[in-house]
């Protein structure tokens, strides 16, 4: 089952989600049909721009939401990923790893973003959702110097970012979560309600304004992210030795300017910090799976001088890797 919608109009998105599940919308809530599975969607109007979306749900069937992408309109939706079971899941032709704790915990797609979510059966899958109105947000960002989520916002070019989920925004979806799942004392929970998720967005927002400014912020369409996804599998499929940004560009059939520019709007890290991280964490990986040594993953990863791994997993962890393995081996 494919259920298809923009985000053109929140109001006519909601009930044509419910129209295409064959149920009633009721208090701007989906309860999902018993012969799907279980959970709801859930769609809370906030002041100050803000909408919120708790979505839960385990289902028996396979279900694929597909969002098309509409028109440029003012306003786009931040998606947080808070289950803890990681599963693969494809956007824009792209498997990544989704859930609380992977990389790709928040996704911030403009109006002109395809996207695809085709989830796991008999899991549990919660997501919750800030859609942000454009204007009241570079309205309060206009307080404030020149920032890179104004400098984003007031291109009105396509943009498509991932960010993780930090331990403070964790902590704040749980409070969400807690006053969703609760609902005492309605007009009280509804002024906690939208505190916290304000308080959420704010924390986000603060972490994506330490990204650097660029002076132009590049044109993304479908394509080229496709295309910057083809570069991240290179990246990954070549850890050990990642292309040189010559090699990507001639890849990507981007200019070398064009290429970093365009990798940090998505991804939020340049393509060195992005190859050095992904390294570091398939580094932490091999070392809690007690496989291999120190030194075999360090030259397994390319490194010549043991030292400049050292520095590396220092630097991403705060440990070095023989102390964060002899830790490992102290909990098993």
């Amino acid at each position: 089952m494919i259920i298809e919608f923009t985000v053109n109009k929140p109001k006519n998105w909601l009930q044509n989600i419910a129209e295409q599940f064959g149920v009633q919308l009721e208090n701007n809530t989906i309860i999902f049909p018993s012969n799907l599975g279980e959970g709801f969607l859930r769609h809370y109007y906030l002041s100050n721009g803000l909408t919120l979306n708790y979505l839960r749900f385990n289902f028996i069937q396979e279900i694929t939401f597909s969002r098309k992408a509409g028109k440029p309109v003012p306003f786009s939706p931040i998606m947080f990923y808070i289950h803890e079971k990681k599963f693969e899941q494809d956007m824009e032709d792209e498997k990544k790893e989704i859930s609380v704790k992977s990389a790709n915990g928040i996704f911030w797609p403009s109006s002109h973003i395809n996207s695809k979510w085709k989830f796991p059966l008999n899991e549990w899958i919660s997501n919750i959702t800030i859609a942000v109105n454009h204007n009241w947000l570079l309205d309060n960002c206009n307080k404030v110097e020149n920032n890179y989520v104004q400098q984003l916002l007031s291109s009105e070019k396509p943009f498509y970012l991932f960010e993780e989920i930090t331990p403070q925004m964790h902590h704040i979806i749980k409070e969400i979560v807690e006053i969703i799942d609760n609902r005492q004392h309605q007009c009280m929970s509804n002024l906690f309600l939208e505190c916290k998720t304000t308080e959420l967005l704010a924390v986000y927002l603060e972490k994506l304004i330490e990204r650097p400014l660029s002076e132009n912020i590049a044109s993304l369409n479908s394509n080229d992210v496709e295309i910057l996804f083809h570069v991240k599998n290179m990246i990954l499929n070549n850890i050990s030795n990642i292309p040189s940004l010559k090699n990507l560009a001639k890849e990507a059939g981007f200019s070398e300017s064009k290429l970093q520019k365009s990798f940090k709007q998505v991804f939020g890290k340049s393509i060195y910090q992005y190859a050095l991280y992904e390294k570091m964490l398939l580094a932490k990986k091999m070392l809690q799976s007690k496989k291999f040594s120190v030194s075999e993953i360090g030259y397994e990863l390319g490194y010549t001088n043991l030292s400049h791994f050292t520095k590396a997993f220092r630097n991403q962890f705060g440990v070095n890797p023989k102390s964060f393995s002899s830790k490992s081996k102290a909990h098993i």
